[in-house]
């Protein structure tokens, strides 16, 4: 095409076939595609792709500049200068707010949330990203770290949804080695993240130290075998999510089990992933393991989810999300408040309810009551001084001690045992 430097053309039959099955369907329904840019050899290489597929009038390159490295702004000149020679209308946004804390997973949901915002604004149904092989043996890894279940291991994926945009990766057939041979042939330039260098994030320490130990320790390429890998388990995934929508139906919020899939961990899974992805809640994973193992007995199962509880009914083999159990109306806020301290920590899941008592007893500390009950019963800590009678302090109507006129008196060197002492 004219406004593609030196011709540059590749042979599209290499790149992922699914992924450019969906840009050319996305291009038969008239629509824009977004194509993120880094100014990195992947996001360079996928932006001459673009245009090469779909002319430079159907795309918009989306940078986001964070602000965090020496050379961020000199790599958001470089793609000004990129979408200009190309042709390409480009959209820069940088950081404003400084943030609290720094790292690769703050700032790939800070990048995230810029393209979903800008493509919604641009009315932009599909983004292309610059997933390449490295990316997914360096992703495999991490996932494998953390316990990833099949659905985790087989991304990144070449087409996947979130949130109403769909993200299209046709460079994961490609390794870096290949795409910037690619470049190099036709004389395009591209930009170097000089803290790619640095072992600061996970993702950098797999990809500088573990990575090449791995392929320097075996006789064959782990990025390819990883590819591969992902593919099949991408192929099982599919086989599973189709028999579970033969095996599950959605009513009234919930998901209702057939028998079979009632007693399937991978089909139960797959259910309570679709629900709280539903309701956008997290579970951890090990209370995820618990809560199938508890459904598998057949038998009415609950975890907590904060503030609302994942509950699975053995009769009606169904799964839900079900707010706390309600409060009897009362007729005031305070004794409304009074009933939601004394009894609702005993309402609730183990963990919260302990959580909860032990703000109670807290807040019971920071009040006069309790100074009050410590000293009247006794209860000194252990580094605290001994309290003595003063000559002129009175005893109580009833006979007790009255504190109120006690004398401070420091420790004598024969009681510095460190033993909690009573106040006498």
């Amino acid at each position: 095409m004219k406004n593609l430097p030196q011709k540059f053309w590749f042979d599209e039959n290499r790149l992922e076939q699914s992924a450019l099955a969906q840009i050319r369907a996305c291009l038969a329904s008239g629509q824009k595609l977004a194509a993120a840019l880094s100014g990195g050899s992947d996001s360079v290489f996928l932006l001459h792709m673009a245009v090469q597929i779909c002319g430079a009038e159907n795309i918009v390159a989306l940078h986001y500049n964070h602000k965090v490295r020496k050379n961020a702004d000199a790599d958001e000149e470089f793609c000004k200068k990129l979408c200009a020679g190309l042709g390409v209308r480009l959209v820069a946004k940088s950081r404003k707010k400084s943030l609290k804390k720094i790292s690769e997973e703050s700032l790939r949901l800070i990048r995230k949330k810029f393209f979903e915002d800008e493509c919604k604004r641009l009315k932009i149904g599909a983004i292309l990203q610059g997933h390449i092989k490295n990316d997914v043996a360096e992703t495999m890894l991490m996932r494998l770290m953390r316990g990833a279940s099949a659905d985790g291991l087989c991304a990144p994926r070449p087409v996947s949804k979130t949130n109403s945009l769909a993200k299209i990766r046709p460079l994961l057939a490609l390794s870096k080695a290949q795409i910037q041979a690619e470049l190099k042939k036709f004389g395009i330039g591209w930009r170097e993240d000089e803290s790619n260098r640095e072992n600061k994030f996970l993702r950098n320490k797999i990809r500088n130290e573990i990575l090449p130990a791995i392929e320097k320790a075996s006789d064959f390429s782990f990025v390819n075998s990883a590819a591969r890998a992902r593919m099949l388990i991408e192929e099982d995934c599919a086989l599973i999510a189709e028999i579970f929508e033969k095996s599950a139906q959605w009513r009234g919020g919930k998901i209702f089990l057939s028998p079979e899939a009632a007693r399937s961990p991978a089909l139960l899974r797959r259910a309570i992933q679709a629900l709280l992805a539903q309701k956008n809640l997290k579970l951890r994973a090990a209370a995820v393991d618990d809560f199938i193992k508890a459904c598998l007995k057949n038998k009415n199962a609950q975890t907590s989810l904060k503030e609302n509880f994942l509950t699975f009914s053995a009769k009606e083999l169904s799964l839900e999300i079900s707010p706390p159990a309600a409060f009897p109306h009362k007729k005031n806020a305070f004794s409304a408040f009074i009933h939601h301290l004394v009894f609702y920590p005993f309402l609730t899941p183990l963990d919260v309810g302990l959580r909860r008592l032990k703000k109670i007893f807290l807040f019971f500390r920071q009040t006069r009551f309790w100074k009050k009950f410590r000293f009247r019963k006794g209860f000194l800590k252990k580094s605290a001084p001994a309290f003595s009678r003063s000559p002129n302090a009175r005893s109580s109507p009833r006979g007790k001690k009255n504190f109120s006129r006690a004398k401070f008196c420091p420790p004598t060197p024969t009681r510095q045992s460190g033993r909690s002492l009573r106040a006498l």
